[in-house]
C-alpha cells in the first residue's frame, strides 16, 4: 500500500481547480464562506481542512467531495 500526504494532494487539486475556473484565492474563498487567510493556507498544504471545510471547497468548485480525493490519489 502506497502512503501519501493526503493534505498536501488536496492542496494541489484544489489549487489545480480554482486555477482551472480562473478564480483567485479571494475569490475561491469567499465563494466556499472561508476565510481567506485560511484558504490560502490550505491550499498551501500549511492547515489540515476537516470534512466541513473540504466539502465547502468542493461545493464551491462544483465537483463532489469524494472527487476530491478521487484526484489527490490519481496525482501520485
Amino acid at each position: 500500500m502506497v502512503e501519501f500526504d493526503y493534505k498536501q494532494r488536496l492542496s494541489v487539486v484544489i489549487r489545480a481547480a480554482r486555477i482551472e475556473l480562473g478564480l483567485t484565492q479571494e475569490e475561491m474563498a469567499h465563494r466556499a464562506s472561508i476565510n481567506p487567510t485560511y484558504y490560502s493556507k490550505i491550499e498551501r498544504g500549511e492547515n489540515n481542512a476537516g470534512v466541513d471545510k473540504l466539502s465547502a471547497i468542493a461545493k464551491a468548485l462544483d465537483i463532489p467531495l469524494s472527487q476530491l480525493f478521487i484526484l489527490a490519489e490519481k496525482s501520485l
